[in-house]
């Protein structure tokens, strides 16, 4: 077998595979007894049909098939050959004409980690900055008034009364694209506590001082990187009608007010201790995340390396599922909001290529560190999965080689960095 190897790009290989025509004779031979012990034609009974006729009528069955067996078992042997470690599964690029008696030629596109010259110094002691993990009184009461205005009854307040902030709006609302309606981007009535931000910071902005049977329009300009495909990167004009206007009455913060909300909690102080302890795990599981986020990023600034382009499309691939999946449990759909799908590949871009990038770097350095994820719990995993999932044992495996144990290799090095680096304390 001869293997002729070009290079596209440092991560990218063509193979050029010829096999030789003892071995393309002999699959085709098989592959022919196969189909005949299987023919069923007139005249002849199942599996006695002669040969010339078994080709002549199944020329192209004979072929594919033939041409899929070659690949498949010539392919891993002319990869081990030329000592390459494929990144992802090779893709058939095209192959040539298949006769008995002559070799067979095909090629296929290889994907290869990339090259990572990175040293020990450029991820160990690495000094990132990092915030404190510290809760002020302000953060705290910020909440236990929420809790009042939570638990708080709603007054309508009289036609000629102009809205306040944290008044609670009834509105009317659409949403156009220039004169396009957004589909599923309306409400005959949706409830506003005005000066959250939680619908949206101008809209709401423009609602105060408006009293009810206002109508208004207001203009939206969405970033590019907007979280919501819906409205990411359009300019919005919003038609609205307030129908309604409540305000609250608060209750005074006092034990009594706490025992009413059946929280488990009898006095303030007792409430005020656990808001505290819940906004400190929450600040230090953000500033963590910062933290990582920032560890990276300083790391990736000190190497350069190429990503198979054909890897960051599986991470971009990834994403819109995950975007997918998420309108698809609220009942929606690209097609019902009419989202452009190239649209929205060309914002995930950017984020599927950091992925890539650093998913392939931390693999390196687990390598470098030899960090590894033990047998025995990668075996329990196949177990828990094959269990859980209800499937084969080797059907588990491919999903824990291929969708969990990158993800857990990743984690484990990425705290392996963390407890490396060297945190700068940032001051609030």
């Amino acid at each position: 077998m001869k293997v002729e190897l070009q290079d596209v790009s440092e991560v990218e290989k063509i193979l050029k595979v010829e096999v030789p025509q003892e071995k393309v004779n002999k699959i085709i031979q098989q592959v022919t007894n196969q189909v005949k012990k299987k023919a069923k034609i007139k005249g002849f009974r199942e599996g006695k049909v002669p040969v010339y006729l078994v080709k002549k009528l199944f020329k192209e069955e004979i072929e594919e098939k033939s041409i899929a067996r070659i690949i498949e078992d010539t392919l891993n042997k002319a990869i081990k050959e030329t000592k390459m470690e494929p990144l992802l599964r090779p893709r058939i690029e095209g192959w040539g004409e298949l006769k008995e008696g002559e070799p067979f030629n095909y090629s296929v596109l290889v994907e290869i980690r990339p090259v990572i010259d990175i040293k020990k110094e450029d991820y160990i002691g690495i000094e990132v900055e990092k915030e404190t993990d510290e809760i002020n009184d302000e953060e705290v009461d910020r909440i236990l008034n929420e809790f009042r205005y939570s638990f708080s009854e709603l007054k309508r307040v009289e036609k000629d009364e102009p809205i306040e902030e944290r008044y609670v709006a009834v509105i009317k609302f659409e949403a156009y694209e220039g004169e396009k309606l957004i589909p599923g981007h309306q409400a005959e009535a949706l409830f506003i506590d005005v000066g959250t931000g939680e619908f949206n910071e101008k809209v709401e902005k423009e609602l105060i001082g408006k009293k009810e049977g206002d109508k208004f329009s207001v203009e939206v300009e969405y970033s590019e990187k907007g979280l919501n495909p819906l409205l990411a990167g359009k300019k919005v004009r919003y038609e609205i009608e307030v129908k309604e206007v409540y305000k609250r009455e608060l209750k005074e913060l006092n034990d009594e007010f706490v025992k009413s909300l059946n929280m488990g909690f009898e006095t303030v102080e007792a409430l005020k201790e656990s808001v505290k302890n819940r906004l400190l795990e929450d600040k230090k599981r953000r500033n963590e995340n910062k933290f990582r986020e920032k560890l990276l990023e300083k790391i990736l600034e000190k190497v350069d390396f190429k990503v198979p382009a054909r890897y960051v499309e599986l991470k971009l691939y990834q994403l819109l599922e995950q975007v997918k999946e998420g309108l698809e449990r609220d009942g929606l759909s690209f097609d019902k909001l009419n989202i452009s799908i190239d649209k929205l590949k060309e914002r995930l871009y950017p984020i599927a290529e950091k992925q890539a990038k650093e998913e392939l770097l931390l693999e390196k350095i687990a390598e470098l560190e030899n960090i590894e994820i033990s047998q025995d719990e990668i075996n329990d995993t196949v177990k828990a999965i094959s269990k859980g999932l209800k499937i084969s044992g080797e059907k588990a495996q491919q999903i824990v080689y291929f969708n969990i144990l990158p993800k857990r290799l990743a984690e484990k090095t990425l705290q392996f960095l963390v407890n490396n680096a060297k945190p700068i304390i940032k001051e609030n």
